[in-house]
């Protein structure tokens, strides 16, 4: 899934001597995006679809949509993947606590001091598992090499995918098809990523809101 949290998560719930390399696997590749991802765009996309501008209206968000989109999701995920919610319900916890204008404190300490807290933790129980015997072997390199191929494919399948979409859209609503790409779960880094290429082929080109949009639709998707 190219996603630490969930990839934990699944690992915990169906192969727990798996945990260690699996979160390295993980961590490692969403790390990566910025290795990985430009070369297979490259290779999948002309210059011309890279240069590719996608209208952008910036219009207010009402306080009381900010707060409903977590409560929505939440219920949608937890409709549609009941054992979602308990990834789900933290992620939209999180951005309540951002938004809801009344709690500017507990938002601070989640974004600073309990992340930080929660990732030394998190280090230490992951490495408790990573004993020699059940790290230093040959399923570990098979995890690994697999996480990368999944990568690639799920940047791979985000680019065909919005150039098949194009294939059935108006010319003036046609998807830059390196916002496919931004489909996966490696938030922000793989948004960040397009917005650069995009602005390498045109300078004049700004795709961060829309990357932006389809990396959180991943990440949501992930979880």
């Amino acid at each position: 899934a190219a996603d630490g949290p969930t990839s934990i998560y699944v690992s915990t719930r169906f192969a727990p001597n798996l945990l260690g390399p699996i979160s390295v696997a993980a961590y490692t590749y969403m790390a990566l995006v910025p290795l990985i991802q430009p070369p297979v765009i490259l290779a999948l996309t002309t210059k011309n679809e890279r240069r590719m501008k996608m209208p952008y209206a910036d219009r207010p968000v009402s306080r009381r949509m900010l707060i409903l989109f977590p409560i929505l999701i939440t219920i949608l995920g937890g409709i549609v993947a009941p054992a979602s919610v308990s990834l789900l319900g933290f992620v939209m916890f999180g951005n309540l606590l951002r938004v809801s204008g009344v709690t500017d404190r507990l938002s601070n300490a989640a974004q600073n001091e309990l992340a930080n807290i929660v990732t030394i933790l998190l280090g230490f129980a992951i490495a408790a598992t990573m004993t020699g015997e059940k790290f230093v072997n040959v399923n570990t390199l098979v995890i690994i090499a697999m996480g990368l191929v999944a990568f690639v494919l799920d940047t791979a399948g985000g680019v065909l995918t919005a150039k098949l979409l194009n294939l059935f859209l108006p010319k003036n609503k046609r998807i830059n098809p390196m916002i496919g790409a931004a489909g996966i779960s490696a938030f922000p880094m793989s948004a960040r990523t397009i917005q650069r290429m995009g602005q390498k082929a045109d300078p004049a080109n700004h795709l961060l809101m829309h990357a932006v949009g389809a990396n959180v639709a991943g990440q949501i998707a992930s979880v």
